[in-house]
């Protein structure tokens, strides 16, 4: 069974019990909202869910369930029926690929929403040193490869010292989540590819995906360990000295200073840093609604209640400064920006591009 069948049989086990009716256009109907969230959007999912569930008396809250970015968009864009989800919220931007495979399934009429800035960051425990590193050295010391004299050799690199004698003389070792994760997309996508650009030997290469297999591809000596997200601030309190952690700037802060970020090209994450997007990991959290599944008047549709998750979510008092939201480390957009995406919301207008 394909990934994203077995994606769907999950997700339809999951719903049967909520999704007992069928409306005039063929399409089961249901009375709770399914939102599929990726693993990085955990925090900013469940506070939206409940601060839905409060707001609107007598709604069942919806159902939730998190899976990597890739996999949350694809199932999103699956098809249409209360078998599949209403709402998707993912720390990486739709690509139009994905919104060509929703339209070829049926999911044509999608909303995007931008709830906010967050970041990916290198930590270290604290009392450890912090190194300002750059893209370049963190691609060099984590590549599974790297140029010689003009050539691709394996990476041998063993300390951060080797890379520049001002770094730490401590062994080169990261904990990180797997591919897939919304973390490590944006980690591979900003931090790797920025790191590798300007490296001739790889600009040289004509096929776009080998050069980005040569910048994202990770070295297998163990030096790079993978793990789930959510066990990475624990595990890494508990690693050897000079051991790095990828975590994303809401655990940073939620590790009440157990953690402390590194800088990258100069620059530390800060939110003054993630709103101005000159911390070079910054993201944005996208928030993706079907307009089809929206039950009407008239008792067409899948579900009700996504125009108000979509008002609650774009709610000042959920985005704006000191919101809901601002618990889980993310930065409001500007007042400008926050404007026109609760204009989106509030017209449920679709996303053209």
């Amino acid at each position: 069974m394909k990934p994203v069948r077995r994606l769907m049989a999950g997700l339809a086990l999951a719903v049967t019990l909520v999704a007992p009716a069928v409306a005039q256009t063929g399409l089961a109907m249901r009375d709770r909202l399914v939102v599929i969230s990726s693993g990085s959007a955990t925090a900013v999912t469940q506070i939206l869910a409940s601060g839905f569930t409060e707001r609107y008396e007598g709604v069942t809250a919806p159902l939730v369930r998190l899976l990597p970015s890739s996999a949350a968009l694809e199932l999103f864009c699956a098809g249409l029926g209360a078998q599949t989800p209403d709402i998707a919220i993912v720390v990486r931007r739709m690509a139009r690929s994905t919104l060509d495979t929703c339209q070829a399934n049926g999911v044509r009429d999608v909303v995007e929403l931008q709830l906010g800035l967050g970041a990916v960051v290198l930590a270290v425990r604290r009392g450890e040193p912090t190194p300002n590193l750059t893209t370049r050295q963190v691609w060099e010391a984590l590549a599974a490869e790297r140029v010689t004299a003009e050539e691709f050799v394996p990476n041998r690199t063993a300390n951060w010292s080797d890379l520049a004698p001002a770094l730490p003389q401590t062994p080169i070792r990261l904990l990180m989540p797997p591919r897939g994760n919304g973390t490590t997309g944006l980690f591979e996508d900003m931090v790797l590819e920025g790191g590798c650009r300007d490296v001739k030997a790889v600009r040289l290469l004509f096929e776009a995906s080998y050069r980005r297999g040569k910048c994202i591809t990770l070295r297998d000596d163990g030096r790079v360990r993978l793990m789930e997200g959510v066990e990475i601030p624990a595990a890494l309190l508990a690693s050897p000295p000079g051991t790095v952690g990828l975590v994303s700037y809401d655990q940073l802060l939620a590790s009440g200073g157990n953690l402390v970020a590194l800088a990258l090209d100069g620059v530390l994450p800060t939110q003054a840093s993630i709103f101005a997007q000159d911390y070079v990991a910054t993201r944005t959290v996208y928030l993706y609604a079907k307009r089809q599944h929206t039950r009407l008047r008239d008792g067409i549709g899948v579900v009700r209640g996504i125009r108000e998750f979509l008002n609650e979510a774009m709610a000042e008092s959920t985005t704006g400064p000191g919101g809901a939201l601002s618990v889980t480390g993310l930065v409001p957009l500007g007042p400008a920006e926050r404007t026109a995406q609760r204009r989106i919301a509030d017209n449920l207008t679709a996303m053209s591009r």
